[in-house]
């Protein structure tokens, strides 16, 4: 949480920031104009804008721009969804970078302590109990 709080002030254009401190700057060169941050990468992939279905060429025309299109892109675009509007935005049931193969993250999500804090997960451990199961969960 305190690591978005900080990528929203880094964000936030300087007339919102309060200064602590006055200081005069050595060089005078003018400050660039405020840009979006690209420090995280999307968790979704997207397309490229010349592959969406709205910009490419109708079938029938002898255009060179359908062999500047990715591979990747051309792997993809069968699991976007058939909405026009989503076209651009992004790719459904893509592969994600969420995977953490981590036995503490498996325990932590799926464990016995887990289960027992919740009360669905407590009707899920009785349930496995009744039916006999050796393992209750990992």
């Amino acid at each position: 949480m305190n690591a978005f709080r900080c990528l929203r002030l880094a964000a936030r254009p300087p007339t919102f920031l309060q200064p602590t401190a006055r200081f005069t700057p050595q060089h005078s060169r003018p400050i660039p104009s405020i840009r979006a941050l690209s420090i995280l990468t999307p968790r979704r992939p997207i397309l490229p804008l010349s592959s969406t279905p709205s910009t490419q060429p109708p079938p029938g025309s002898t255009s060179t721009s359908t062999s500047t299109i990715s591979p990747g892109a051309l792997d993809l675009a069968a699991k976007i969804s058939a909405h026009p509007a989503l076209a651009t935005t992004q790719i459904r049931c893509g592969p994600r970078d969420t995977y953490n193969p981590s036995h503490l993250v498996r325990k932590r999500r799926h464990g016995f302590l887990s289960r027992i804090r919740t009360k669905k997960g407590r009707k899920l451990l009785m349930r496995r109990l009744k039916k006999g199961r050796w393992n209750l969960s990992h």
